[in-house]
């Protein structure tokens, strides 16, 4: 099973269906309870705190078009100091009030939470709150008892759309509907009926059901067929299985995981068929864990967007100027052919007429000798007609070299802030991504405004324990990769580090040799956090940290090693989420 450190930012930022009806079946629990406070942290957030059953319950529901969902939470939220007037709206209306009911009409993406409550005459009055978990139609809206809307998180005017309005006092309508079925009250023949419409397994379901993608739905089947050993061309058993699947689901089976698949992850309320996916005990304790990773994702993206777009900016400068310094160099063969030509005038000086636009001479370089025609200034001499073509020569075997060098220290330069990029990938903290833009602060790609040079703890390396229970520390950046190399190692420890790839620096706390399994696990993690990480046979370097040393002046993260023995490995995902890997 996977390890979360390792799970892609989520691709699915908001609960299809399915999920939400997993997440409906835990939020039930609120039934009968009593709503003591409400906040709005953000535009389109509310949180409601409901004490049930003698405890205390919070409620999240986002309309966010990025992050809509509704949820049990236990994570805590602050609200802005001046309430929003849809905030004060509800605590007028539903502070107090007895959670009544809590519904999902035909598994589709609405729900629908009734209270009873009292009005300003101390009246029995109902109210409704329907979320309607839609993407960017998302929205949270307030209905009297009369089915009148009250107010809406978002307000929809006939400027915004000619299908459906949402604003006070006009009737409250659903979205339109779709010709599709409810599949918690489908049967077995329903479920073969669309199976068999022709249409591609998940293109079935997704087309006949509510609240199904097509790649959820293609989730749904192949866990339904792997559970029950089915061959999905079986229609007859696959229908069982999916009729099986939404009993169990209607009578609150729930198997919450976050899936890891095709790149992205999704949270899902059944477990997918292959082994990588992260279990929780419940579809909140997923859903806060998911949409965390997903918040602290999407914040350091936020923050390393400028820095990045530095970065390239350079980085497609340097391409610039390498591919300038390539049209410098030229042709070896031209550059020398100046040099021939000098050389055969001056050899043949007596032969060449006064004026002469053009000499035909011998070419005693070719083998065997033939004649080749040199062009000439007529304006003067043969004799300097022969030293401009030297002073040509050694200006262009200038001009060469000189390119050679500046285009191997654009490379180098090109080659460092790649690897500073690769470097921002992997910030997850402040105290990263502050250590990232120290260091090209230093290096005079970006200024760090007096604000800026706040100062972080420092940041901290990735942490493994191998299968031999030994600490294997892996470094984020070139600063925390010195730091780790030189001062929180000690000499007789394991050190390794791609061969000829950038990459983080690995050290093994074996204080001296290491077991035969850890090497090749910590070689392997160096390969995984390297530029290296989708090539086979990645050569990894290995040594005592003793014999790693920093050559003077060099920038942070640059060293050099003797006494190295090479690993090769190839590096994959799975590999890595089988180690032990400690926050």
């Amino acid at each position: 099973m996977q390890q979360w450190g390792l799970i892609s930012v989520p691709s699915f930022s908001f609960m299809d269906g399915l999920t939400l009806t997993a997440s409906v079946s835990e939020i039930k629990a609120l039934i009968g309870g009593r709503i003591e406070k409400i906040q709005q942290p953000e535009r389109y957030e509310l949180l409601f705190v409901v004490h049930v059953g003698g405890e205390t319950k919070r409620l999240f529901i986002s309309s966010s078009p990025d992050n809509c969902r509704i949820q049990l939470t236990n994570e805590k939220r602050t609200s802005p100091i001046d309430a929003p007037n849809f905030l004060m709206l509800l605590r007028k209306h539903l502070l107090g009030a007895k959670v009544v009911s809590i519904e999902q009409p035909n598994l589709d993406r609405i729900v629908i939470i009734r209270f009873s409550a009292l009005d300003e005459l101390h009246d029995e009055a109902e109210y409704s709150l329907v979320c309607e978990i839609m993407g960017k139609h998302s929205n949270i809206i307030l209905v009297d008892g009369s089915g009148m809307i009250i107010d809406a998180a978002r307000r929809v005017s006939a400027s915004m759309s000619s299908v459906r309005l949402i604003l006070p006092h006009l009737k409250y309508e659903f979205p339109p509907s779709q010709d599709k079925h409810d599949p918690s009250a489908a049967s077995v023949s329903d479920f073969k009926a669309a199976l068999e419409s022709g249409a591609r397994l998940d293109k079935a379901l997704s087309n006949n059901f509510y609240g199904l993608s097509p790649s959820v739905a293609a989730l749904l089947i192949d866990a339904v067929c792997d559970y029950s050993r089915i061959d999905p061309s079986d229609t007859d058993k696959l229908s069982e299985g999916l009729y099986g699947f939404y009993r169990s689901l209607s009578m609150g089976s729930i198997s919450a995981c976050i899936a890891n698949w095709g790149g992205s992850s999704t949270l899902l309320p059944f477990i997918p068929a292959s082994d990588d996916f992260v279990r929780f005990s419940s579809l909140a304790e997923a859903a806060d864990e998911f949409y965390r990773r997903r918040s602290q994702a999407e914040s350091v993206r936020r923050r390393t967007a400028s820095i990045e777009r530095v970065i390239m900016n350079n980085i497609q400068r340097l391409e610039r100027k390498i591919e300038k310094f390539s049209l410098s160099i030229g042709d070896e063969a031209e550059i020398e052919k100046l040099r021939k030509c000098g050389e055969l005038i001056t050899a043949n000086l007596y032969r060449i007429p006064p004026r002469a636009n053009e000499a035909l001479l011998e070419d005693y370089y070719a083998d065997p000798p033939e004649i080749i025609s040199v062009e000439l200034d007529g304006s003067i001499s043969a004799s300097a007609n022969a030293q401009a073509y030297y002073k040509k020569y050694r200006k262009a075997k200038s001009a060469r070299e000189s390119a050679i060098v500046q285009q191997a220290e654009a490379m180098r330069e090109l080659e460092y802030l790649s690897g500073i990029l690769s470097d921002l990938s992997e910030c997850v903290t402040d105290s990263d991504f502050d250590e990232v833009k120290s260091e090209l602060s230093s290096a005079g790609y970006i200024k760090l405004s007096r604000n800026s040079r706040t100062k972080l703890p420092k940041s901290k390396p990735y942490r493994y324990v191998s299968s031999d229970g030994i600490d294997i520390l892996v470094g984020k950046n070139n600063i925390q990769n010195d730091r780790l190399t030189f001062k929180e190692s000690s000499p007789d420890d394991i050190w390794l580090h791609t061969k000829d790839f950038h990459g983080s620096h690995v050290i093994i706390l074996s204080g001296g040799e290491a077991p035969d399994t850890t090497l090749l696990e910590a070689a392997e993690l160096a390969a995984y956090y390297s530029k290296a990480r989708d090539s086979g046979l990645v050569p990894v370097d290995y040594t005592q940290r003793r014999f790693v040393k920093k050559p003077s002046g060099a920038k942070p993260g640059i060293v050099i090693y003797t006494n190295q023995r090479t690993l090769y490995v190839t590096p994959s995902a799975e590999k890595i989420d089988k180690l032990n890997k400690k926050n």
